[in-house]
């Protein structure tokens, strides 16, 4: 890996100003779709107020991919939108049961698939450089540590529980990461985490219980908005080892590992 000199974060970037009358009423749009979304309670079946959150979700991607907001506003509204949503009732929508029949939890890695989204929500550019999909594992099962390029991504439980540790990353090293700890904590079902560039872009979980679940949405391929000294994978990844010790200034050093390496040490 080619080395670079250790830097910090650049200030988030200033949101675009645009007048153009297609921006304002997408952004409008999307306001209206949260809001509207957060009102509404009588879930009963009644397929309506999860269409209007599918339709949030997809407004949401669009705003951040064309600059409308920035990462940190996406982790913000996209936190307030999946926990407002009740998971069974969220669950039942996306048809998780029928989804996760066929996962065998053969390993300590996470068998995953992908929800279905209704063509009419999601549009003609589908799900192009964003996904929507569910992780599960049973217990002791792994999320392993990494953190991304490039990417968004925000982490629902919808069964079971975690442990989850999560950093800011603060430097890029030749061969490592510098790293902040963040959170260090248990997430129960309806508990959800998210990370970009600018925050908790370090994240590792660990399975408590069979059959834990998240249900994850991300964007990729997005513009940088930090200045990597490192190269991700084909996925947005660069898996690292936070298992180490603190320094003074409560920052730790992350060895880069390969993906082997990762899985020996954090899911064998």
């Amino acid at each position: 890996m080619r080395k670079t000199r250790p830097h910090r974060p650049p200030p988030e970037p200033s949101l675009r100003v645009r007048t153009g009358r297609r921006d304002l009423l997408a952004t409008g749009a999307s306001t209206l779709l949260l809001t509207a979304l957060a009102k509404s309670f009588a879930w009963a079946g009644d397929p309506a107020p999860m269409e209007t959150w599918a339709r949030a979700l997809v407004a949401l991607k669009d705003d951040l991919r064309s600059g409308r907001i920035g990462v940190l506003d996406w982790q913000t509204r996209v936190e307030a939108l999946n926990g407002s949503v009740p998971v069974d009732e969220l669950c039942a929508y996306l048809d998780i049961d029928a989804l996760t029949r066929g996962f065998r939890y053969a390993s300590l890695l996470a068998d995953a698939q992908d929800p279905i989204l209704p063509a009419e929500i999601v549009g003609a550019a589908g799900m192009r450089n964003w996904f929507v999909r569910v992780f599960g594992m049973r217990r002791g099962g792994a999320i392993i540590p990494h953190i991304h390029n490039n990417m968004v991504s925000a982490h629902l439980v919808i069964s079971g529980s975690f442990r989850a540790r999560t950093h800011d990353r603060v430097r890029d090293l030749a061969d490592a990461v510098v790293l902040r700890q963040t959170r260090d904590a248990r997430l129960r079902t309806g508990d959800i985490i998210s990370m970009s560039d600018r925050r908790d872009n370090q994240h590792w979980l660990i399975a408590l219980e069979d059959r834990s679940m998240t249900l994850d949405v991300g964007v990729v391929d997005l513009p940088p908005s930090w200045r990597y000294g490192l190269q991700a994978n084909g996925y947005n990844m660069i898996f690292v080892d936070p298992d180490r010790p603190t320094e003074r200034d409560g920052t730790i050093t992350a060895p880069i590992l390969t993906f082997a390496q990762a899985q020996a040490k954090f899911a064998a």
